[in-house]
């Protein structure tokens, strides 16, 4: 090849970009099988699904100790001492203005609380309005401020396949204001403590910080 060493560095570049711009559109004609994307079945995704971290723990952190200074001197040590009720991460179910209310499924119930009277007023309807009975409760909540007085009832929902009823408590009524209040929010895990003022069921909400553990959804 004669010209300057330019010349010839020049018409080499110039003839690789030949060469690989026609490799570049022969290799684009050659038909190439499409890729079969498989979805996960069912069980797979079951599998696969992120753990609820308020699921299978059997860890149970205490009431806080500030709970039981407010309880004593709420109850005046009269009445029996707190149970806890349940323990459990919020959802999105939980929080809706929509909804109001917080789900207390009967499975993930951590200790009996209710008195057998209560149990069946809960599970009969008032002969004029024909709705299901319920309870006025008082709920104090996280920030140990004024308790607020909500309902508490039973619901029990028949599954639409035709299987086994699904039962769980409620707290409903004004259940939107303890969640604005105390700026409950998705996620946070919560304790639901019952403790007795002359025998009245009354309730503490505990919020617990980040990493702990619950024992229901």
């Amino acid at each position: 090849m004669k010209g300057s060493l330019f010349d010839v560095l020049l018409a080499t570049t110039e003839r690789a970009a030949e060469i690989l711009e026609s490799e570049r559109k022969a290799a684009a004609q050659i038909p190439r099988p499409k890729r079969k994307i498989e979805k996960p079945s069912s069980s797979d995704s079951k599998r696969r699904k992120i753990p609820n971290p308020a699921i299978n723990s059997n860890e149970r952190p205490p009431l806080p100790e500030e709970f039981k200074i407010a309880i004593e001197e709420i109850s005046r040590g009269a009445d029996a001492p707190a149970k806890l009720v349940i323990q459990k991460q919020l959802y999105g179910t939980d929080l809706s203005s929509r909804h109001n209310r917080l789900s207390i499924p009967m499975n993930q119930i951590a200790d009996d609380f209710l008195t057998e009277g209560e149990k069946e007023h809960l599970r009969g309807y008032d002969s004029k309005s024909k709705k299901k009975k319920y309870l006025d409760v008082k709920v104090v909540g996280p920030s140990l401020a004024a308790s607020e007085t909500v309902k508490f009832s039973r619901w029990d929902m028949a599954k639409k396949d035709g299987g086994k009823t699904s039962s769980s408590y409620v707290i409903n009524g004004k259940w939107n204001a303890i969640v604005a209040k105390h700026k409950l929010r998705i996620g946070v895990v919560v304790q639901l403590w019952c403790f007795r003022v002359h025998r009245e069921l009354c309730f503490a909400l505990v919020r617990l910080p980040p990493g702990n553990g619950s024992l229901g959804a």
